[in-house]
């Protein structure tokens, strides 16, 4: 309960301290590569728009890692607040985000496809693509995170999607994750995703609770030691 109180009293103060402007300008352009042409009435077959979500996807990847970043760092260190909660609160906001620029992405270049080019699209398993580039770079913001002293880290995370992008462009047949619609190769490349989402997800989550420097979940070992010190002092 105390967690979800601290979570709460973080929220709003957290939204205003987040680098709003780079993930702003990522997004935009994120938008833009499917959505202008949807809205100028191109005529893209599938494939076209799916390989032009994947290119928007991996600038959602780009600019999530902003986020996440803190300059208040270093004055920080000493703070009585857990990093995993203040992490998981920009996690969340961070997520909420996405979302919202997913939904209006996808809705935009599913409405403006011609002759129902749209209705065509996988959006489930373009959805699964969009959050595993998110959460790819996230989990590179989370981890460079806890290795920086100044807390600045998205310049260096943010190429992460973009590797990703260029990494499955460069797979073999036999491990490809950029399938094209209605392949037969299309379902096991999502079983890929999938597990390369679960890995992200899982990277953030142990790095989240992993303290700078230390091992999961030293806090309440130290907080033992530091006790135990006082009370032998006091004898």
């Amino acid at each position: 309960m105390r967690v979800l109180t601290v979570a709460g009293l973080l929220a709003v103060p957290l939204l205003r301290a987040a680098r709003w402007l780079p993930f702003g300008i990522a997004a935009a352009v994120g938008f833009a590569i499917p959505g202008v042409p949807s809205l100028m009435s191109v005529d893209l077959q599938p494939g076209d728009l799916v390989g032009l979500l994947r290119v928007a996807a991996a600038c959602l990847g780009v600019g999530i890692v902003f986020l996440f970043d803190d300059p208040a760092k270093p004055s920080t260190v000493t703070a009585p607040t857990s990093a995993t909660v203040v992490t998981a609160v920009r996690a969340l906001w961070a997520g909420a985000a996405a979302a919202l620029w997913w939904a209006a992405t996808l809705g935009v270049t599913v409405a403006g496809a011609a002759d129902g080019v749209g209705d065509a699209l996988p959006r489930g398993d373009l959805t699964l693509e969009a959050a595993t580039f998110a959460a790819v770079g996230v989990a590179a913001a989370v981890c460079l995170w806890r290795g920086s002293a100044r807390g600045v880290t998205g310049p260096v995370a943010a190429p992460a999607a973009l590797l990703l992008l260029i990494g499955a462009l460069l797979l073999p047949d036999r491990l490809a994750l950029m399938a094209q619609v209605g392949s037969p190769a299309w379902a096991a490349a999502h079983d890929r995703w999938t597990v390369l989402l679960v890995t992200a997800v899982a990277v953030a989550a142990l790095a989240t609770a992993r303290r700078p420097g230390g091992a999961l979940f030293r806090r309440s070992g130290q907080a033992r030691a530091s006790r135990s010190r006082i009370s032998s002092s006091s004898r």
